[in-house]
C-alpha cells in the first residue's frame, strides 16, 4: 500500500451524503444514486492514479473498479457514505477482506501512515512482509492488512516479481506507468 493523500470530497457526495446516510440507516439497503457512482469512483481514482489502494494493481484493466468500504457499512452503516471511509478497491482485495475489520488495519491515507514503516518487501519472493523494525503494535497492524487484503497470495507475489522485472528491464522508468509502486520504490 503507498501513502495516499485524500483529495477533497466530490461535490455531489458533501451535498448528500447526510441525506444517503441518514435514508440508509431507515431502510438498511445500500446503493449509490446512480449520478454519483462515476464522480466518486473518479475522485477516488485520481487519489491513486486508477490503482486498488490496497494492493496497488491497475483498476478496470485486471479487475473491476470497486468502492470499498474501509470500516464495512455493515458494522459502521452511520459511515457508508463518509469520504474517509472510502477508497478505489480492485475485485480481489474487496472480495478477500469482504464485511472484516480489525481496528489495527491499516489505512493508507492516514497521516502516519508511510508503508516503510510497516512492510518490508522479499525481491526474492514478492511477498510483502512485517517490519523488523516496526514495533510489535506496528508488526500486527502489518501482518492483519495483508491478511485480510489477501497481499501474499501466490499470483500477487509473482505478478510483483513479473512488474519488478519489466520495471528493471526500462532505460528511464516512470514510477506511476506501473502497478505494485510500493514494491518497486522500496
Amino acid at each position: 500500500m503507498r501513502k495516499l493523500y485524500r483529495p477533497e470530497a466530490p461535490e455531489i457526495l458533501r451535498e448528500n451524503a447526510a441525506r444517503w446516510t441518514e435514508n440508509y440507516l431507515e431502510r438498511r439497503h445500500f446503493y449509490w444514486p446512480k449520478e454519483s457512482y462515476p464522480s466518486i469512483r473518479e475522485k477516488l481514482g485520481e487519489m491513486t492514479q486508477t490503482h486498488c489502494a490496497f494492493c496497488d494493481g491497475p483498476l478496470g484493466v485486471e479487475s473491476r473498479e470497486t468502492v470499498e468500504h474501509f470500516r464495512p457499512k455493515s458494522q459502521f452503516p452511520e459511515l457508508a457514505y463518509t469520504w474517509d471511509n472510502l477508497f478505489p478497491c480492485c475485485d480481489v482485495c474487496q472480495s478477500s477482506k469482504r464485511e472484516a475489520f480489525h481496528e489495527l488495519l491499516l489505512k493508507p491515507d492516514a497521516r502516519e501512515y508511510r508503508f516503510s514503516r510497516y512492510f518490508m518487501v522479499d525481491y526474492r519472493t514478492g511477498a510483502i512482509e512485517a517490519s523488523a523494525i516496526a514495533d510489535e503494535t506496528g508488526q500486527q497492524s502489518a501482518r492483519i492488512t495483508v491478511g485480510l487484503y489477501g497481499l501474499n497470495s501466490p499470483a500477487r507475489k509473482r505478478a510483483r516479481l513479473r512488474e519488478l522485472e519489466y520495471y528493471r528491464s526500462k532505460d528511464n522508468p516512470v514510477l506511476d506507468d506501473y502497478s505494485y509502486r510500493f514494491f518497486l520504490e522500496s
